[in-house]
């Protein structure tokens, strides 16, 4: 078995691919230096030269080739999933946030996610369309929360971090888990994961200081007081607190 991915280049889908090749499916990148995102029939080629089993698009890119990979997924029964964003909300929504909460983000980033989830929702209902949260990897370098956490230091020498704000986030290879188990063994439709059950940013950022003992100075504040947790009852993923020193409240 075989699994399209885009996004090789970035934070979450090559953790993904690690986790396809565990079960025995072999991840082929979409290189974009060698196959269009714009130019269909060169789209078409490569599907059809792989034969994929799976398809997953995971990378940034024009909303009209997210719309051509969803359709050409259709016409070739290949399983579609496409990785949404919490940020499709804005900060004005209050948490928890189910799947009937209408999006409403309009920042450049939230409005691209939206319009992307839209088209492909029309183009293929089969597809799978799956919001994630802040990813949290092992250390700086990606696009993650410990990278966040690192440049923060780095400009200016503490993290100052709201005991009021509770964010949607998971570690990444727990979202690779999920969205192994979403492709392999659910079926079409709008999923969620958040592995925060209670926690405000300033209990995971003492969290992530212990669990890699770090010389992080973190600062509590109170601002901003906001609740950006999505749940989903039709997926769980393994809690923060599988990971780091926290307790539930």
């Amino acid at each position: 078995m075989k699994a399209i991915l885009t996004g090789m280049n970035g934070t979450v889908a090559p953790v993904v691919a690690e986790t396809l090749q565990q079960h025995g499916i072999d991840p082929v990148a979409w290189d974009r230096t060698k196959v269009s995102t714009s130019d269909e029939a060169e789209m078409r080629a490569f599907i059809e030269s792989v034969r994929p089993t799976y398809f997953l698009h995971i990378g940034m890119g024009a909303v009209e080739w997210a719309d051509t990979l969803a359709r050409l997924c259709g016409e070739y029964k290949i399983p579609f999933l496409f990785t949404s964003t919490v940020s499709v909300f804005s900060d004005d929504v209050t948490g928890p946030i189910t799947p009937d909460t209408p999006p409403d983000a309009t920042d450049e980033y939230g409005a691209y996610k939206r319009a992307c989830e839209e088209t492909i929702a029309r183009t293929n209902p089969g597809a799978q369309i799956v919001r994630l949260g802040w990813q949290i990897g092992d250390g700086p370098g990606s696009n993650n929360m410990m990278d966040y956490f690192e440049n923060e230091m780095k400009r200016q020498g503490v993290i100052v971090a709201s005991t009021h704000w509770y964010p949607s986030c998971s570690f990444l290879k727990d979202t690779a888990d999920a969205l192994f188990e979403i492709l392999t063994k659910r079926g079409p439709g709008l999923y969620q994961l958040n592995g925060n059950p209670s926690h405000s940013f300033y209990d995971i950022a003492l969290g992530l200081k212990e669990l890699h003992d770090t010389s992080w100075q973190i600062e509590r504040a109170d601002e901003p007081k906001r609740d950006n947790r999505m749940v989903d009852t039709n997926i769980t993923i393994q809690p923060i607190t599988k990971r780091l020193a926290l307790h539930t409240k």
